[in-house]
């Protein structure tokens, strides 16, 4: 499917918004989706490029007919990149219909019912030590095995928040399967690792979470 060339023609301030957007989830999910590397490396470049150019372009005290065309270099790279990199997410089937909507895509299909509620109950979370990893696992509860494959039908997958013992703000993980993996640094031995859960439903909307759990790395 093409992508759709509104996407490419919004305002400055949106399509930049828009892109970091783009360039953010693809970061985060960019093992879970299957993108090239080299790609993604690319796209964090313009986008780091058409930001500064559209920050000193936009400052009465630095702008100038080079800041200009250099706002407007870098921004016509990006779109270039963008309008070819979009077409491999929408074609890509590792990448769901609900991410597609939240980085502002158009999804391959669209459906007339009305949006899946909330996630009312919370996962079930095991957790499996190795060196220097953590590997989460969720379940319903009526399954209760760190294997089970089973994930109630309506929701998408789950969130993981975790952080280290003595931290104040959460980091998160989200997933389209019943498990993750932690990595972490060799210097990272030791530390206590504070987690908890939640099934989120296709809009990536975040039911109850499952009680804190602790972990030391080892």
């Amino acid at each position: 499917m093409p992508y759709n060339k509104s996407f490419l023609q919004q305002p400055d301030a949106t399509f930049l918004a828009n892109a970091n957007n783009i360039d953010r989830q693809c970061t985060l999910h960019g093992a879970e989706w299957n993108l090239d590397a080299n790609d993604l490396a690319e796209l964090s470049t313009l986008t780091a490029g058409a930001n500064t150019a559209y920050a000193a372009n936009n400052q009465v005290e630095t702008k100038n007919r080079t800041t200009s065309v250099a706002k407007k270099t870098a921004f016509a790279a990006l779109k270039h990149f963008l309008g070819l990199f979009i077409n491999t997410l929408e074609g890509s089937r590792y990448v769901p219909d609900e991410a597609l909507e939240l980085m502002g895509l158009r999804p391959r299909t669209h459906h007339a019912n009305q949006p899946l509620p909330l996630p009312t109950d919370d996962p079930v979370v095991s957790i499996l030590r190795h060196h220097d990893e953590l590997v989460v696992y969720v379940a319903r509860h009526e399954y209760d095995q760190p294997n089970a494959t089973v994930a109630p039908e309506r929701y998408h997958g789950f969130r993981l928040r975790w952080k280290f013992d003595g931290e104040t703000e959460w980091r998160y993980v989200v997933s389209t399967r019943l498990h993750t993996i932690l990595h972490f640094e060799q210097a990272d031995r030791g530390r206590t690792v504070i987690l908890a859960a939640s099934w989120i439903n296709p809009r990536l909307e975040s039911g109850p979470y499952s009680n804190n759990q602790t972990e030391v790395i080892s």
